[in-house]
């Protein structure tokens, strides 16, 4: 099982700080004023988000990096040197690089960034997953890409939620059921946001099948909702692109695979809450246990169950 790992520096003394920056990060200036430096990161798998927020301009080197890195301004500008060509981007824009490009990045002072790292291979097996087929590598990304479209913000908005995550059995990295779909949302949505040779190939018409291929997939999602079922491990068990897998659920079910994962998921929720009492566990735990943020979870119970709470299904029929 892939487990996640969290650090965290928070650094007032320039001078410590330098031990922990890696290589690749190195102040731009001898600090003037107060200085402050907040690392945080977080590691799962094949995927590295760190945030970094300094009080002082802080550069760093991509060129060395063997996977690609995205990087995301939250505060400030960030500017860009891939392959001569400079760039200036702001928040809903982000640099991206591919790997040993001739690149870098500058934040400037009192900024904060996100940084993706993703490994090379697991963003091009992802492709080669999404089409069924070989992709050419290493994949040939644009320098930048917007976050402005809806799907821009959907990615941002993982990506920050996985920058935020905590260490702990609450978090939503602690179960690999919301993990799993957490990773594989990040690997699908860089694909799709950014611009590279087999773009257009991701929008193209995909063949179908008939129904039984989606019969056996939702038997497996019903037998196995505990199983951290994604869009690509359930292409994979049926011998299909998730491309087309998705286009057989749509032609035949006018939904997602992610939609009867997570409507199976809150039907097992459902009767774990019917199935304790106040004092055994928490609408909270039960959430996570079944791989739902537990933020979300009351909206999307209510939007299922008629408008009732988890908390009166947990307090028994009396509340309900």
């Amino acid at each position: 099982m892939t487990s996640t790992q969290f650090s965290d520096v928070d650094e007032t003394d320039p001078r410590r700080a330098e031990e922990h920056l890696t290589a690749a990060l190195r102040l731009d200036h001898a600090p003037q004023a107060r200085f402050t430096l907040h690392l945080h990161r977080v590691t799962r798998g094949p995927l590295c988000l760190e945030e970094v927020s300094c009080s002082e301009g802080v550069r760093m080197r991509v060129d060395d990096d063997p996977g690609y890195v995205v990087g995301l301004p939250v505060q400030g500008p960030l500017h860009a040197d891939h392959h001569g060509r400079e760039l200036d981007l702001g928040p809903g824009q982000a640099a991206v690089f591919t790997p040993s490009a001739e690149a870098g990045m500058a934040m400037g002072d009192g900024a904060d960034v996100v940084l993706v790292r993703v490994r090379a291979a697991a963003l091009e097996d992802a492709l080669e997953a999404l089409l069924g087929r070989t992709v050419q590598r290493p994949l040939r990304l644009a320098a930048s890409a917007v976050l402005g479209p809806a799907s821009g913000r959907a990615w941002a908005g993982v990506v920050r939620s996985v920058a935020a995550a905590a260490p702990g059995p609450a978090s939503v990295l602690a179960n690999p059921l919301s993990a799993e779909a957490l990773q594989d949302a990040l690997l699908v949505g860089l694909l799709h946001l950014t611009d590279h040779p087999e773009r257009d190939a991701l929008d193209a018409p995909v063949p179908t099948w008939g129904p039984r291929v989606v019969r056996d997939s939702l038997d497996l999602i019903e037998a196995h909702p505990e199983l951290p079922l994604t869009p690509g491990s359930l292409a994979a068990r049926a011998g299909l692109s998730v491309l087309a897998l998705r286009g057989c659920w749509r032609r035949h079910r006018d939904l997602l695979p992610r939609d009867d994962v997570a409507r199976v998921r809150m039907t097992r929720a459902h009767r774990d809450l019917e199935a304790h009492r106040p004092g055994e566990t928490t609408v909270a735990a039960v959430a996570t246990s079944w791989g739902f943020r537990p933020r979300a979870f009351p909206v999307a119970y209510r939007a299922r169950f008629g408008g009732r709470s988890p908390a009166q299904t947990l307090r028994g029929p009396a509340f309900a």
